[in-house]
């Protein structure tokens, strides 16, 4: 093959390698909010051989329902385990990072977004270039790398990349049912409310003109078993019930309901950051030709599919919960050039692809700065700089009273968490009382955004609540950390300063 066939094969290649080394160089490397504290520390407990993280202050603790407050961000209090804390997340994506913890610790969790960006745009080139030729796979690896969700997710340790990039993989490999059917199951492990899809790949793999026409079907499905069972296997243990989940009953998650508003925030987004470009994708159908456009039409189908079943959920304003929709925006990118490629050769005009691709590209870009991607490290930097802290220079009993630093507390330095807006307002100060008859040193952790929160939650019920005495650290003036052991000796008159610890990002 000379190198003018390959040329497009090692351009996609190394826009791949470009967005995974993004995804690495940008990367939050923090555990820090709900979603990416139940992550990490499902793949810390899985990564270290057991179920879920368990603390022996859930049972040990007096106060009402200790067992709540105990557990971190993004977990529930186990229905099957006492002590124990179950994830709100589906805990597939831990599963995949869990060799990654056992072999390389805690950091090595970090590096499976950017792979898994690495296979996304890759997927993206194979599936364009198989229905329209070099150009269409460049320009989809193109638009796909610099799609502002694409980069804003690539930075961080959640599921959504991987989630992408596992049902592309799954439908680039239809041809071999085997291991297609395995990146099924996988991704039903990671995101199971997006399992009706395997039925699309199912049907993709049904060839009506063999004498066999169900044997690749067949193929696919068993190969998808292992996942499943795996998958049903995790929610009977840790959630007691193989239909068991960390969101509770679905029934309030899906409704027709929610279509209208949802409409309306995934429109205002997708246009505002994605452009009308991908929309081209409804002209597949009539611009492709043969397998690429029976292709196409599946390809059609997988995408509304996955539009209809996120109309149905509950909506969130926020123009990043796109993330939710990147494997119909991928494969919309991937037809969108497929289509632009054909209707280029008929006219002839492929510069035009090329020079709009990196027009799109760096618009692309720009809306991804402006909507603070490169900021995210230093955003959710904080997290992982007052856990350091807290390794560093609290003692090892320390206990944090917290909410939104509770994930990384228990992640990046292994303190217990109690959280505070769980906690019945008239057990803090007996709280904080009864850990320091136990030897351990409680601390109290709010960011700067929860103190009102915190001192209402607490007026009338706790003289501690009030936070009425100088912080022993000031975190980058966003979050301050109290000992509640200073108070008496501030209202005594000994002075002390707080300490500033300057963010390092």
């Amino acid at each position: 093959m000379s190198l003018q066939a390959r040329l497009p094969a090692i351009l996609a290649l190394a826009i791949a390698l470009g967005l995974a080394g993004f995804g690495i160089t940008r990367g939050t490397r923090a555990v820090g909010g709900s979603d990416s504290s139940c992550y990490g520390l499902m793949a810390e407990a899985f990564g270290t051989g057991h179920w879920q993280p368990t603390s022996a202050l859930a049972v040990e603790a007096p106060w009402p329902e200790a067992s709540r407050t105990l557990a971190p961000g993004g977990f529930i209090p186990s229905p099957v385990r006492p002590g124990a804390s179950s994830p709100i997340c589906a805990p597939g994506f831990s599963v995949l990072m869990a060799p990654f913890y056992a072999v390389g610790g805690r950091d090595a969790i970090f590096a499976v977004t950017p792979i898994a960006a690495f296979v996304l745009v890759w997927c993206a080139f194979v599936l364009a270039n198989r229905m329209a030729g070099g150009l269409a796979g460049v320009s989809a690896a193109v638009l796909t790398a610099s799609s502002p969700i694409v980069l804003y997710q690539a930075v961080q340790p959640m599921n959504d990349i991987a989630t992408a990039a596992l049902w592309l993989a799954a439908l680039a490999m239809v041809a071999r049912p085997l291991a297609c059917g395995a990146l099924v199951g996988a991704v039903i492990l990671v995101r199971p409310n997006l399992a009706p899809l395997a039925a699309i790949v199912a049907a993709m793999a049904w060839r009506p003109g063999q004498a066999w026409p169900w044997r690749s079907t067949a193929w696919l499905v068993a190969g998808a078993v292992p996942g499943m069972v795996a998958w049903l296997w995790l929610n009977h243990v840790l959630y007691g019930s193989v239909i068991g989940s960390g969101y509770g009953d679905a029934g309030r998650l899906f409704s027709v309901a929610n279509i209208d508003a949802n409409a309306a925030n995934y429109g205002k987004a997708f246009y505002e950051t994605q452009t009308i470009f991908p929309l081209l994708a409804l002209a597949a159908p009539f611009a492709l030709a043969g397998e690429a456009r029976r292709l196409a039409l599946w390809l059609l189908v997988f995408v509304g599919v996955v539009t209809a079943s996120y109309f149905l959920y509950t909506p969130f304003p926020e123009w990043w919960y796109l993330r939710f929709l990147i494997p119909a925006i991928v494969l919309a990118i991937v037809l969108a050039c497929a289509v632009a490629a054909r209707l280029a050769d008929r006219g002839r005009m492929r510069g035009v692809v090329a020079i709009g691709t990196v027009a799109l590209s760096l618009m692309g870009m720009q809306t991804a700065g402006a909507r603070q991607v490169l900021a995210l490290q230093g955003l959710e930097g904080r997290y992982r700089e007052t856990a350091d802290l807290v390794a560093a220079r609290l003692p090892a009993s320390a206990v944090l009273i917290t909410v939104w630093q509770s994930g990384s507390v228990r992640f990046h330095a292994g303190r217990e968490a109690v959280l505070w807006d769980s906690l019945d307002p008239v057990w803090l100060d007996r709280a904080i009382a009864w850990l320091s008859e136990q030897g351990r040193a409680p601390y109290i952790l709010v960011e700067r955004r929860e103190e009102a929160e915190f001192r209402d939650r607490f007026r009338g019920h706790a003289e501690i609540g009030a936070l009425d005495w100088p912080a022993r650290f000031n975190i980058g003036g966003q979050a301050r950390m109290f000992d509640p052991a200073d108070r008496p000796r501030y209202f005594a008159g000994e002075a002390y300063a707080t300490e500033n610890i300057r963010a390092r990002r």
